[in-house]
């Protein structure tokens, strides 16, 4: 049977996954969403990452619920499919469920995919450590087929830091006599990280060296630690690896014990112990305990979809802004925009001028707001001369200022985004355009990523560049583009050399 369907198709991409702090039973929820041709009705996906129950630990869960308050009938029968994308968005896995939704209600598969198939192949599931999650929904109507493509991201926070803690007068430390270090956090302030080393007197673990690494902020989770053994002549040896990410009840790895006694330490003095120092170097990943969640864009679109077994292919649909039923405030200054009611100021680049209005670019903007309410030449002109960026990245501009969203994002196009956040001091979109740039790093992009957060003074930014360029020197060294960068910019060559050999000793 080939029924008209209304559809709705949301994909929602969960960032840096693996670093989900989760239990068994706790959930991550995607941002809520409503889409023409259902009834009104509003929806959000529930996933556990560790199981919903005891029973089922060892597997991802997945739900759709219903939302307690929409403005749908009391009861909608409703199909739906849930499917994980690799990264073209082939399907790897799907399941389905068809049943009737009451407001509230939530249905869904308890048993979705082994946690364990997920490790097995995390080139698959987990490309650049991002789960895509696929979801259909759809209910039979009589009228014309409609489709609607939701896209959503939801990005679980992380903070890696990498330091050197050097223990002096190794030999005549006492037992449990702490030495302590402490780093501050780049990216939280008042943040605080520490270190504690010191040695055991128990009688089963006589002499035996412990290591803890704390957080000042209860909400962090040390997810992954690794350690190393600095020598007398610089080489770094891996003494402990640690990583719960994929472990069920996410063990504490806070506290950690060394693979030698100070008793070997002290075997191997000139070896491990130069001036009576024990060097050791930590690698550590945070997972915050947060997530930030949004709906990136909702368009309306030919579509090719497979339920229970029929194609069904909908009338070729023209793209729109916005499907919510009820549309938000941001809604409404978005369509102002688009239709240019009221404009009272514009946006000049070298070959395109942009209608805009004053009170939103002050809104928005601390420094469109100095300019427009200080003695400057553009509170009496209605005009803003810019003539340093593109006609493109002003439409993207723009676009965020009156909705909040950002669409199409490429590399380059989200460089002179930053590029215009920073300058105009747009706080939000500057720490989107990094969550991108951040998650879309290689080695071909780090080094021009590096020449960005140097030039824009960007610390937090610059840290996670840096840690990466060093984890992965070998090939961003070898690449073309570190090679422009020399030529280009070599005190910033030369700065990355001085934390190599620092890292390295």
């Amino acid at each position: 049977m080939n029924n008209r369907r209304k559809m709705c198709s949301i994909v929602w991409n969960i960032n840096n996954y693996s670093f989900c702090w989760l239990k068994n039973g706790e959930k991550l929820e995607s941002p809520s969403f409503t889409a023409v041709g259902l009834k009104d009705t509003a929806w959000t996906l529930h996933l556990y990452p560790k199981g919903c129950t005891e029973d089922v630990k060892g597997y991802i869960s997945i739900f759709l619920s219903r939302n307690q308050t929409d403005d749908g009938p009391n009861s909608v029968p409703l199909g739906f499919e849930c499917s994980i994308l690799s990264d073209d968005e082939s399907t790897l896995i799907k399941r389905k469920f068809e049943g009737t939704f009451e407001r509230g209600i939530a249905n869904g598969i308890l048993q979705f995919l082994e946690i364990g198939e997920v490790l097995r192949q995390k080139t698959d599931y987990l490309p650049k450590d991002r789960l895509k999650v696929r979801c259909k929904l759809w209910v039979d109507e009589e009228d014309l087929p409609q489709c609607t493509r939701i896209i959503a991201m939801t990005f679980i926070k992380i903070e890696r830091i990498s330091f050197l803690h050097v223990i002096e007068d190794f030999s005549s430390i006492e037992p449990n006599v702490k030495k302590t270090v402490q780093i501050p956090s780049l990216i939280i302030k008042e943040n605080v990280f520490s270190s504690n080393v010191y040695i055991t007197d128990n009688s089963c673990y006589e002499g035996r060296i412990m290591v803890e690494i704390t957080s000042s902020n209860s909400k962090q989770i040390l997810s992954i630690c690794k350690l190393y053994l600095i020598d007398a002549s610089g080489i770094k040896m891996k003494c402990k690896e640690a990583d719960n990410r994929f472990d069920a009840t996410i063990k504490d790895i806070s506290k950690l014990s060394l693979p030698f006694t100070r008793k070997a330490i002290l075997n191997r003095k000139s070896e491990y112990l130069p001036n009576d120092k024990l060097s050791l170097l930590y690698e550590c990943s945070f997972s915050s305990k947060m997530e930030h969640s949004w709906i990136e864009s909702i368009t309306r679109d030919a579509a090719l979809n497979q339920v229970n077994g029929d194609y069904l292919k909908s009338d070729l649909c023209n793209p729109v802004t916005e499907l919510w039923v009820h549309p938000s405030a941001m809604d409404d200054l978005k369509t102002i925009y688009n239709n240019q009611i009221l404009t009272d100021v514009e946006l000049k680049t070298k070959t395109k001028s942009f209608p805009a209005h004053k009170i939103i670019l002050c809104a928005r903007s601390p420094v469109f707001k100095a300019m427009m309410t200080n003695n400057m030449k553009e509170k009496n002109t209605d005009y803003v001369h810019i003539d340093d960026l593109e006609d493109d990245t002003v439409q993207q501009l723009l676009l965020f200022l009156y909705s909040d969203k950002l669409t199409n994002l490429q590399w380059e196009s989200v460089i002179k985004l930053y590029y215009a956040a920073d300058k105009y001091r747009i706080e939000k979109l500057k720490s989107l355009c990094s969550f991108f740039l951040i998650d879309n790093l290689d080695t071909s992009t780090a080094s021009e990523l590096l020449l960005l957060a140097d030039t824009h003074n960007d610390s937090s930014l610059q840290k996670v560049t840096e840690n990466f360029i060093l984890d992965h020197e070998e090939e961003v060294f070898d690449s073309q583009e570190w090679g422009k960068l020399i030529e280009t910019n070599p005190q910033l060559v030369i700065k990355m050399m001085h934390l190599k050999y620092w890292r390295n000793n």
